[in-house]
């Protein structure tokens, strides 16, 4: 949209955009997820302090084998994934992991399924897969009609997505709609491990200071229903970052109501509610 060269005149209706758990930068997005895990006693003090030691994450990418860092920070990485084992949910390390073949036999048997984690579905990826695969379900929705000879899935390989992208700073294309005076509001689920909300936090706080912006609404914490919904701070007039408590990656997934209590405060031109 920054960069789209269209009849004289033309311009996006662009009033405001709101990021949840967002790529910003890859370097300090990679190294904050080790920061987050052992600061939430998921990894030892043996590894991290390995971690801090071998790995540069200035280099580092996705779109290399080896990530573009050493031999002794990968060795390093894939001790923390160790430690972190099969059995705790990157997107929220708070939630139960889903069994699929359970889900796939209750499915089958046309039985409710059980939320393993009270409140959340943590079995919802696999009961989609099984129910966009079902031939009615496809009919109804007029998918499929080509017959293709493979499942229907959540990020497939389809789409091939370039992972060179992921090392692009997005810091200079929020900077420059704040500029032309677009609303930002970017929030975390603060369970997240993957895109956690300490990377998150400290480069829009860069951002903001690359603005020359203060905290005009000073770092505090906002409501949801009579609980505290998360913590936010506001910079000058347009650009906010807030977290969402108890929230996995995908925010409205897990914490719906404080979602929708964010969401509306922000289409409505408001302040998070303190209250």
């Amino acid at each position: 949209m920054l960069s789209y060269k269209g009849p004289d005149g033309f311009k996006f209706n662009l009033k405001g955009i709101a990021i949840g758990n967002p790529l910003l930068q890859l370097a300090v997005d990679a190294a904050s997820t080790y920061d987050y895990l052992w600061s939430h006693g998921i990894i030892s003090d043996l590894v991290y302090d390995d971690i801090v030691s071998h790995c540069n994450f200035e280099d580092y990418t996705l779109s290399s084998p080896s990530n573009n860092v050493s031999s002794s920070c990968n060795s390093s990485l894939q001790d923390a994934n160790n430690e972190l084992g099969d059995y705790v949910n990157n997107y929220d390390v708070t939630l139960d992991v889903c069994y699929p073949s359970l889900v796939q036999q209750e499915l089958l048997l046309r039985k409710k399924v059980a939320h393993i984690s009270n409140g959340v579905d943590v079995c919802i990826t696999s009961e989609r897969t099984f129910y966009f695969n079902m031939p009615e379900v496809q009919q109804a929705l007029h998918a499929n009609f080509t017959t293709l000879g493979y499942p229907w899935s959540m990020c497939s390989g389809v789409l091939q997505y370039h992972l060179e992208d992921a090392n692009i700073d997005m810091l200079p294309s929020l900077r420059a709609l704040h500029i032309q005076g677009i609303r930002i509001l970017i929030f975390s689920g603060d369970q997240d491990s993957v895109v956690p909300f300490i990377g998150t936090r400290s480069l829009v706080r860069q951002l903001a200071g690359s603005l020359r912006l203060r905290a005009s609404v000073p770092y505090s914490a906002w409501y949801d229903r009579r609980q505290v919904g998360g913590w936010t701070v506001q910079y000058g007039k347009n650009l906010t970052f807030a977290t969402v408590r108890g929230a996995a990656h995908m925010v409205p997934y897990s914490q719906p109501s404080r979602a929708l209590t964010m969401f509306r405060n922000f289409l409505g031109g408001r302040k998070l509610p303190t209250q």
